[in-house]
């Protein structure tokens, strides 16, 4: 069983709340939010990288303009994240 958590925004939230998603909870979140067959099916990509998203590489789950992107755990890439929602903060 897998033991860690994913970051996701989920949109309508407030820009600076994050929510933790259990890996016991994540497949009900990526149904919920339409994009399970394209995770289980290895279509969903990194939004900074472009490396393909799976279990163990998953980092969070953010909206954007009306899309749900996906970022990887690479360190670059969590702190493209962390520019990004910065960003949007302003």
């Amino acid at each position: 069983m897998r033991s860690r958590t994913v970051a996701v925004i989920l949109p309508g939230m407030e820009k600076n709340t994050l929510t933790a998603v259990y890996d016991d909870d994540l497949e009900a979140v990526l149904k919920g939010l339409g994009i399970h067959g394209d995770f289980i099916h290895k279509r969903l990509r990194c939004a900074f990288c472009g490396d393909t998203i799976t279990w163990d590489n998953l980092h969070s789950i953010i909206p954007d303009s009306g899309a749900v992107k996906c970022s990887c755990s690479r360190p670059t890439c969590v702190t493209s994240l962390l520019a990004w929602m910065d960003e949007r903060r302003s």
